[in-house]
């Protein structure tokens, strides 16, 4: 008998000889029927099959093969006697139909009562060693165990011998699977390891059955199977059946077995091929172990703890951490050589498992991670960029990040955690540290104290020093496409230097005296950045205005302490000026106007809180940063008014003339402001520096309190300045615009002060009204004819912003530019925005007449 050539026709000889043998049988003719059957099962002897077509035939033969085991199971023992029949299979002439036959045959009698069951099964299972062709031979053990399978579930009797039948089966199985490795020539060694992988379930099925047989029995997993199991595992020496095998002993064999053998399994993986993947095995252990807590309902450790007990399981099997250190160690004893590669993901996966079992175990943590820092040390040079992604994973553990308060509770108490960040790429160092930022700003943590704060700010060190790597300069400029004002290397940093001045927010402590340490402790550190300290300083400064603030509070409760505390506040207001002065000296003009702004804001709290002479010394850095580094004319413009803001608002200024001083300074600034329009809006912004007015959160009321300082005839002498300054300019309608925002000012005044007091009478302003509309008849004799549109509605409309800006608005209404004069701009569109504000205070005027008559003297 011979086999087809090709797939094809195997496929059509087995179902041809499947029909006839199942006419033989319908007609009783058992011996045709055998013969039949034979010449089918002569297709598995084949030897060009891939697997995959060899399991395509053996499935059809299989089918085939349980008719005729239906047929004799039937007809036993009325037809024939499958004892008789067992012994006439065995005469077939091939051994690979005969063996197929005698198993059929065989597990037909084991159906029988009356049968030899030991016998048999290991009468069939001796006989399986003559065929020892790897594909052959593995499917011929396949199907005896498929045959075999129900009668060893079911027969309790004898679970011995039960396991050690399908352990047999399962070692000589796996040994065909290993020799198939060495089948054929040495360049398809690949494409047999493809085709191996797609029949190891042929392997994997005989532990499942053990599974299925041991149920709960823990001894006869200890004494009889996994002895036994990873014996073969580990003699085999092949790569691919020790990690497969490994994993499936892991994922169908019970939970509670696995922790009973832990120490077992772990000492297996040390005896494995050099070339196994122990962290693979492993890490599906680990897996196990953890999703054995989240399958177990409301499980803890003592109800776990009982659970083995009840397997005769011992305590100290169960310390999970104990028996993965004492691995790790002998590991890294016995296999000096393991790369970093293959050591972080099983320190990760153990670290996972020791958060997952013992949460609030920190010292398991700093074990594992001084045991990685010092494989690190012991690599001897620096770690590859392209390893950053296991260091990633391993510093940013999900367990951990997933609680904020425990990952701080981490990089405060585990001294290897910053070590072993250390000695990463620059790059990695950053990322790790602004995720720990990002989640412990966002946790609301506090650092209580500087020992704390210190462990944080020496983990944030790559951070504080550092500027972007290469790699993360190319990231951002996918995100800065539309982004005018900072440079892609600038948005960078200061969007690390952002979470890291979100340290010095979370810097907390009862004690002013502790919390204005830690303040000093951040702005040390924070000092190595070098120009950085323009994104970080300004936080810290913010923190000591809140504790000035706290201190005099705390002196209004407790007037005992006074003394001290205001003795606490001045200090802090050194400290307070000792950041800015740092500020200016490393990072110089580039920060100029924040650092006057931050000055002006210092000021204004000296102020609030009575201290006029430390108010008076910020606001005269204020000045000397505006005279020194502030060149850019609208940086000018807006500083002066945000100077006469503030001014305005202060109160304690007026002793030894410090407010005097300051006021006149003020002005005289803004009188040589190099452009005009500017001169003239700054000097009638600074008139108001004469004329102060109510704060009602000092209780002060207009009518009521007397101490207000106001000088009318400074006022008036502000205001006549601007209006020559106008009158001036060269630009008609930039000038009377400004006339027409003074006479805006004198209507306030107007209001606000008797005629004799603020000198700004009717006289004035009459004398400012007729000048205006003078002016503008003379501009509109500019307006030219042919440029003028029939349709008002139709014109292009500007407006003029505070700094004298032109702000364009089309005809539909919506504000398209806002710019210096646009070159498109033409006198017609230009003429109506001072002639409209000039119609919109003339209105306003008439309609404060029916309330204050007044304003009826006013001539229009």
């Amino acid at each position: 008998m011979s086999y087809a050539e090709t797939i094809e026709d195997a496929i059509g000889n087995i179902k041809q000889q499947t029909v006839l043998m199942q006419r033989c049988l319908s007609q009783g003719k058992l011996m045709d029927a055998l013969k039949h059957t034979s010449i089918m099962l002569t297709e598995l002897r084949n030897p060009a099959l891939s697997p995959k077509q060899y399991y395509e035939l053996y499935i059809m033969a299989y089918d085939s093969l349980s008719i005729l085991s239906n047929y004799l199971v039937e007809s036993h023992p009325k037809r024939h006697h499958l004892a008789d029949l067992y012994e006439l299979v065995q005469y077939a002439g091939n051994i690979l139909p005969r063996l197929y036959l005698m198993i059929t045959v065989g597990s037909s009698y084991l159906q029988s009562p009356d049968a030899p069951r030991e016998e048999i099964l290991k009468d069939m299972i001796e006989m399986c060693r003559g065929v020892q062709n790897p594909i052959r031979g593995l499917f011929l053990r396949y199907y005896l165990s498929q045959r075999t399978k129900q009668f060893l579930e079911t027969d309790a009797q004898d679970k011995k011998f039960c396991v050690n039948f399908i352990i047999t089966n399962f070692i000589e199985m796996n040994k065909l699977w290993v020799r198939l490795q060495h089948q054929g020539p040495l360049r398809e060694r690949e494409q047999r390891t493809r085709e191996r992988k797609e029949l190891q379930i042929l392997i994997g099925a005989n532990l499942v059955r053990l599974s299925q047989i041991v149920e709960n029995d823990f001894a006869l997993y200890t004494d009889e199977i996994l002895p036994l199991v990873l014996e073969q595992v580990i003699q085999c020496r092949d790569v691919v059946s020790q990690e497969y095998l490994l994993d499936v002993i892991c994922q169908v064999f019970p939970d509670e077995f696995h922790l009973g053998t832990l120490s077992e399994l772990l000492n297996a993986t040390l005896k494995l091929n050099p070339e196994v993947s122990i962290n693979k095995v492993v890490l599906t252990l680990v897996d196990r172990l953890n999703g054995y807590l989240d399958r177990q309902e409301n499980a803890d450790e003592q109800s776990i703890s009982e659970k083995l007990k009840t397997l005769k399981i011992s305590d100290e099997s169960c310390n999970l951490f104990l028996v993965f250190w004492k691995y790790l160690t002998k590991l890294n004893e016995e296999r000096p050589d393991l790369s970093l590669q293959e050591l972080a993901p099983l320190i990760q996966g153990v670290l996972k498992l020791s958060l997952r079992w013992y949460p609030a175990n920190i010292k398991n943590v700093d074990v594992l991670y001084n045991f990685m820092l010092e494989k690190c040390k012991d690599y001897g040079k620096p770690i590859p960029e392209d390893w950053n992604y296991l260091f990633q994973d391993l510093l940013l553990v999900q367990d951990i990040i997933y609680d904020p308060n425990f990952l701080y509770t981490v990089i405060t108490q585990c001294h290897s955690y910053q070590k072993l960040l250390s000695l990463q790429s620059v790059g990695l160092q950053k990322e790790v540290v602004k995720n720990i930022l990002e989640l412990i700003s966002q946790a609301e943590i506090r650092i209580t104290s500087k020992d704390e704060l210190e462990k944080v700010l020496l983990i944030c060190e790559s951070v504080i020093k550092g500027s972007p790597t290469s790699t993360e300069t190319s990231t951002s400029n996918l995100m800065l496409d539309n982004e005018d004002d900072l440079d892609s290397e600038d948005w960078v940093i200061q969007s690390d230097q952002e979470k890291l001045a979100k340290i010095s927010h979370i810097c907390y402590n009862k004690s002013i005296d502790v919390h204005a340490e830690l303040l000093l402790s951040c702005k040390n550190w924070f000092y190595r950045g070098g120009k950085n300290i323009k994104y970080t300083y300004p936080a810290i400064i913010c923190n000591f205005w809140r504790l000035i603030r706290k201190c005099n509070l705390k002196a209004r409760r407790k007037p005992k302490l006074a003394k001290k505390l205001s003795a606490m506040t001045k200090q802090l207001f050194k400290y307070v000026s000792r950041c800015i002065n740092d500020m200016f000296n490393v990072c110089g003009n580039g920060c100029s106007d924040l650092i006057y702004k931050l000055n002006l804001q210092t000021a204004s709290l000296a102020d609030q809180l009575t201290l006029g002479e430390i108010a008076y010394d910020f606001f005269s850095q204020a000045f000397t940063i505006f005279e020194e580094s502030l060149s850019d004319s609208r940086t000018q413009f807006q500083a002066i008014v945000n100077m006469a803001q503030i001014l305005q608002k202060t109160r304690f200024l007026y002793e030894e003339s410090y407010y005097d001083t300051l006021i006149t300074r003020c002005t005289l600034h803004g009188s040589k402001l190099l452009k005009k329009q500017d001169q003239c809006r700054a000097v009638y912004v600074c008139s108001h520096l004469w004329w102060a007015t109510e704060i009602s959160l000092l209780g002060e009321e207009e009518g009521i309190t007397e101490n207000f300082f106001r000088e009318g005839k400074r006022v008036l002498e502000c205001l006549q300045r601007s209006l020559r300054v106008a009158d001036s300019i060269m630009d008609n309608v930039q000038s009377c615009e400004l006339m027409v925002e003074i006479l805006n000012r004198c209507c306030y005044y107007f209001i606000h002060g008797d005629e004799n007091a603020t000198h700004v009478g009717v006289k004035y302003i009459n004398g400012l009204i007729e000048l205006i509309e003078t002016n503008l008849k003379s501009l509109k004799m500019e307006e030219s004819g042919t440029d003028a549109e029939p349709i008002q509605t139709s014109r292009e409309h500007y407006y003029i912003g505070i700094d004298g800006s032109y702000i364009h608005q089309s005809p539909i209404n919506s504000v398209s530019a806002v710019s210096t004069k646009p070159p498109t701009a033409k006198i017609n569109d230009l003429i109506p925005v001072p002639t409209e504000h000039f119609e919109r205070t003339l209105k306003y005027i008439t309609e404060q007449g029916e309330v204050d008559g007044r304003f009826k003297a006013l001539i229009m």
